[in-house]
């Protein structure tokens, strides 16, 4: 059942096995798993099935580097699926290197193995539709192992794939769901502002909570699921109090700390000396029709060996903004994307990304941006590319069913394709989000975020790309050619963040070392969880959402259990 919380009265509460507050994926999950198996759940939502930009001004920041972060408006969502409105569809796991014990990454030991989450794959790819829990084409009978021939896989390889859910945006796709489930209630246009701690113990007592009209609510539950996003999640902590007077999981002075996101963006091309027809540069498609992509990456081994960071990269198109690249496609993607109509071809932050605007932690952005002419010329020299390009991308876009294809790409008559990297950040202790004394339209202090990026953040990109240009010039299959002089210049104008928001809550065996244990549950509160990419230790090459649904599961079988068993 879904009700809109401005219908209740002021003053009004109510209670449930379990209390989730964000209907994200995380907490959609966790909402249906656990009441499939009859526990009755409250999920609390402060948006509504739509966009709402009033509900959504409620989770702007005071203070931010806006050089290093993007805002919060263009990197979260406030409503039914959450940030999975605003998301592209790719689905990745993290690495088995990820969970490793590696000396150059300090201060990050995860509480669990690969092998406690691997069991999980399955059943987030069904989830979120994506297809088989294969993210590797060697383990295929059907798809090529390499991108190029010629091209091994060795200490690097072509064989990682990435795999795109139809999209899903689980508000849409689970909202029935949502609203037919026995033992769920969906409170919508309902913010938590407090979770409130007992008295006479190390547990929560309840939840206060708030609409915009101004009426409160008082919501109970036998335990609770905070799943409000990396950085929401970590603001409704760090406004509460727990028994300690302190705020919930900040026993160690770890909560907010730890803030990372990825490294991305481009500063080579790679150059294939193969016949141009022969490279897989775009999408493909698996047995079961489900969309995959290629990416560069590096061997377990050959990290540990060399204290790399986990990093890959992809073929890319070019700037699509820069006229210079000739093409009658990806003139007219820009022409789209720019016109009246641009908004509804991709999300905000993306679409200002391609049509040449900087946008902080967006791979593109900032480029040179040609005039329209220049572009108009381009559809009639490459006139032919321009129509293949309509025609046959616009089917697979727009007319397919069930599945359209992610997205698009040109082929280089010269084999030649820009490598568009995705890499961890480092953890650094100092990177963090505070709060600040600014406060939104229900009383809550606003973020003050302070994300920080290092020197090894920078010289792990410049590494990864020599090897990968030492990997194809042995097979003889091409090179690596530079985009920049200054390449430590060029990464540092590229480098930002704010999309994939991770660390601020981190898993840790000890109290001492974190704010979660590897149950999720926060030290020192017995009915208080997390879900959120907050929690992970370590960023890895992933954006989050498929762990992200990882964690949710398994966090929804020990709630089960723990509430079978209280």
């Amino acid at each position: 059942m879904i009700t809109d919380a401005s219908a209740l009265e002021n003053g009004a509460s109510a209670a449930a096995d379990l209390v989730v507050v964000g209907a994200g994926p995380a907490g959609i999950v966790i909402a249906l798993e656990v009441a499939s198996k009859g526990f009755d759940v409250l999920l609390v939502e402060s948006g509504r099935s739509t966009f709402n930009p009033t509900i959504q001004e409620l989770g702007d920041a005071s203070e931010w580097n806006r050089d290093l972060h993007a805002p919060m408006a263009l990197a979260t969502r406030r409503q039914i699926g959450g940030a999975m409105a605003i998301w592209g569809g790719r689905c990745v796991p993290y690495d088995p290197v990820d969970f490793d014990r590696r000396p150059f990454v300090e201060d990050a030991s995860w509480p669990l193995s690969y092998e406690d989450v691997l069991p999980y794959f399955g059943r987030a790819c069904e989830w979120l539709v994506c297809g088989r829990p294969i993210f590797d084409a060697t383990e295929t009978d059907h798809l090529p192992p390499t991108i190029v021939p010629g091209l091994r896989n060795e200490e690097a390889s072509t064989s990682s794939l990435e795999r795109w859910s139809l999209p899903t945006n689980f508000g849409k796709e689970y909202g029935k769901r949502l609203q037919h489930a026995e033992h769920v209630q969906l409170l919508t246009g309902l913010t938590c502002t407090e979770i409130v701690s007992a008295a006479d113990g190390p547990y929560v007592d309840h939840l206060e909570c708030r609409t915009l009209e101004g009426k409160q609510i008082r919501i109970r539950g036998r335990r609770y699921v905070v799943a409000c996003g990396g950085l929401e999640t970590t603001r409704l902590l760090l406004a509460s109090r727990g028994p300690d007077r302190k705020a919930p999981g900040d026993h160690s002075g770890h909560l907010g700390r730890w803030y990372m996101g990825h490294v991305e963006g481009v500063i080579a091309n790679i150059r294939f000396l193969t016949p141009p027809g022969k490279t897989i540069y775009g999408y493909e498609r698996d047995v079961d029709g489900v969309y995959v992509r290629r990416r560069l990456s590096f061997d377990r081994k050959f990290q540990l060996e060399q204290g790399l960071p986990n990093i890959v990269a992809w073929l890319a198109n070019p700037e699509l903004a820069d006229p210079r690249h000739r093409s009658g496609a990806l003139s007219f993607a820009y022409l789209a994307l720019i016109s009246p109509a641009g908004r509804f071809f991709a999300p905000e932050a993306q679409r200002l990304s391609l049509t040449g605007e900087k946008v902080p932690g967006a791979p593109y952005g900032g480029a040179y941006k040609g005039p329209v002419r220049e572009h108009l010329k381009n559809l009639v020299v490459d006139g032919g590319s321009t129509v293949r390009f309509v025609a046959g991308f616009g089917a697979k876009r727009f007319l397919a069913r069930p599945r359209r294809v992610p997205g698009f790409f040109a082929m280089s008559r010269e084999n030649v394709y820009p490598l568009q990297y995705h890499g961890e950040q480092t953890p650094n202790k100092e990177s963090r989000v505070t709060l600040a004394e600014e406060r939104d339209a229900l009383n809550m202090p606003k973020l003050r975020i302070d994300l920080r990026f290092s020197d090894e953040d920078v010289e792990g990109v410049i590494r990864a790309h020599r090897y990968w240009d030492e990997y194809v010039r042995r097979s003889g299959c091409g090179r690596i050619e530079y985009l920049h002089a200054d390449l430590e210049e060029a990464i540092s104008n590229r480098i930002g963040g704010g999309f994939h928001q991770i660390g601020t809550t981190r898993m840790a065996a000890r109290p001492a070392d974190g704010v979660v244990d590897r149950d999720l549950a926060v030290h020192g509160l017995s009915n208080l969880f997390v879900a959120s990419s907050s929690t992970f230790v370590t960023s890895s090459q992933a954006n989050s959402t498929f762990m992200i649904v990882v964690f949710s599961l398994r966090l929804a079988d020990h709630l089960c259990s723990v509430l079978r068993d209280p």
